[in-house]
């Protein structure tokens, strides 16, 4: 759908709600029966929270509305609406003030709970130390990371020791975003037990089960967990810290750096001592800590469920084979930029695995004014529930939507007529507030799983039981129950 139709579906105003276009009000909305005093508040508990979403999409269809503790939620779920929503941000709608009340408590905000004009400030820094030009200079350390853990698995692998892949990916997304925000390598790929990864793992299961909670029994009392969770905040500030205390060291060595940063941590610690930028120093830890956090689990999340879906697509998992021995010829993986064009099939796979296993099944938002969406009346402070994955099982937009088949993707059967389906999902979010890192994603995952195809072939574990969905904050498999095997490519790369 082109962006006039999705527009139509969204209307703002300032003016009165009977001076709005509308034929529908929230009452009017199908919703599923709750409970009394609570709605569907025990309902929405739990860490398949998303999947819930999903049900009721396919029984209640693309809006609807629940109760949660006498307060109203609307779920929207079809393309042209969300798109229409998240393109409205951040002056139409601005993120749920439950989620962002969470996140302050365990200290995660920076840009992502930002509004207004604080929002503008920094989102335009972080976007600096995240752009095309940045990571493209990045491109070649992101090389020797992935050579690094290749190594670190063909050893494995001949030696017949089982590769924990759920804890080594995870591992390479942060040793990539330390680098790139932060301009340090900490080797957590091989560093067996790093703290830093531990606490980062802690504090989104932390996340996840508060943002799922029925009940905000933390604020009241506090368990185990919770002054775990803490510790592990603590620990990883103190990390931080000691990344910016070096950074701000070097810098004061090396003028011409604040006149040039080589990353986002260089960026914000020059734009924190500019007084004309009014960027705070707590500013910069709150967003330096937050691209630490947030740069190791989405990555490392898609790039574990593609792996599943490969190995037990085993026809998929070869054609993505061809492709990365076609590009990369007789290397075993990228070493050149331009070769990050060139996986078509590779960017299909990715976009499939997000419409079956998306990353963020769902985005919360709320409406800074009366409005109408998809022609009904929203009135201003109306919390709304972008179920993001909602259109992924729609038989009508995807015919077979159980199946893993990366073809519907690919750019020639666009070409030959089909409607152009890239529009139906929203991995990164959208609109004004797209995720600063999609960039940055891409490329690792490209880097990474062309590098895994082009050397292991992948079957699934028998011995483990199969992934599960668990949303911590983002939606994460429990295990990633794939085994590699060392792969013998073609010579010459090309089959």
């Amino acid at each position: 759908m082109n962006d006039a139709a999705a527009a139509d579906t969204i209307g703002l105003a300032t003016e009165a709600p009977a001076e709005l276009r509308y034929t529908r009000r929230i009452e009017d909305l199908p919703s599923p029966k709750g409970q009394p005093f609570v709605g569907n508040a025990l309902q929405l508990s739990g860490r398949q929270m998303h999947q819930k979403f999903s049900a009721w999409v396919r029984e209640y269809g693309p809006m609807f509305r629940l109760q949660v503790f006498g307060h109203t939620l609307v779920i929207v779920s079809d393309a042209a609406t969300a798109h229409g929503v998240m393109r409205e941000r951040p002056d139409g709608f601005r993120r749920n003030g439950g989620l962002k009340t969470i996140m302050n408590e365990l200290h995660i905000g920076g840009v992502f709970t930002a509004e207004g004009a604080a929002w503008r400030k920094q989102r335009k820094l972080v976007m600096s130390g995240l752009n095309a030009e940045v990571i493209r200079n990045f491109f070649p350390k992101m090389v020797t990371l992935t050579e690094r853990m290749l190594e670190r698995w063909k050893k494995a692998v001949s030696e017949g020791r089982p590769v924990d892949l759920r804890r080594d990916l995870k591992a390479m997304a942060l040793d990539t975003i330390v680098g790139i925000a932060m301009g340090h390598d900490i080797d957590a790929v091989n560093q067996d037990g790093d703290p830093l990864q531990r606490d980062i793992d802690n504090m989104f299961q932390r996340l996840g089960q508060r943002t799922t909670a029925a009940f905000p029994y933390w604020r009241y009392f506090k368990l185990p967990v919770d002054r775990a969770a803490e510790r592990s905040f603590a620990d990883i500030e103190t990390r931080v810290r000691e990344f910016i205390r070096g950074t701000r060291e070097r810098m004061e060595r090396q003028r011409e750096q604040q006149r040039k940063p080589a990353n986002m941590l260089e960026a914000m610690i020059a734009a924190s001592e500019d007084p004309e930028s009014e960027f705070t120093d707590e500013e910069l830890v709150a967003n330096a800590i937050l691209s630490v956090i947030g740069g190791e689990d989405t990555t490392a999340n898609s790039i574990g469920w593609m792996l599943c879906l490969l190995a037990h697509n085993p026809a998929a998992a070869a054609a993505l084979a061809a492709e990365a021995d076609q590009v990369l010829g007789a290397a075993p993986l990228p070493r050149e930029w331009e070769q990050m064009k060139a996986f078509h099939y590779l960017e299909a796979a990715h976009s499939e695995t997000q419409r079956l296993k998306a990353v963020a099944p769902y985005l919360g938002l709320t409406a800074n004014a009366d409005c109408v969406v998809a022609d009904t009346l929203i009135p201003k402070n109306t919390a709304i529930i972008v179920a993001t994955s909602g259109e992924g099982y729609d038989e009508a937009q995807f015919p077979g939507p159980e199946r893993f088949r990366p073809e519907r993707w690919v750019a020639e059967l666009r070409d030959a007529g089909e409607e152009d389906p890239s529009r139906k999902l929203f991995p990164f979010g959208g609109g004004a507030r797209l995720c600063p890192g999609r960039f940055l994603a891409l490329t690792e995952i490209k880097v990474v799983v062309s590098m895994i195809m082009r050397n292991f072939e992948l079957e699934p574990d028998p011995t483990a039981p199969p992934a599960k969905e668990l949303l911590n904050f983002f939606m994460a498999p429990s295990s990633v129950p794939v085994r590699l095997k060392l792969r013998v490519p073609p010579a010459g790369g090309v089959a």
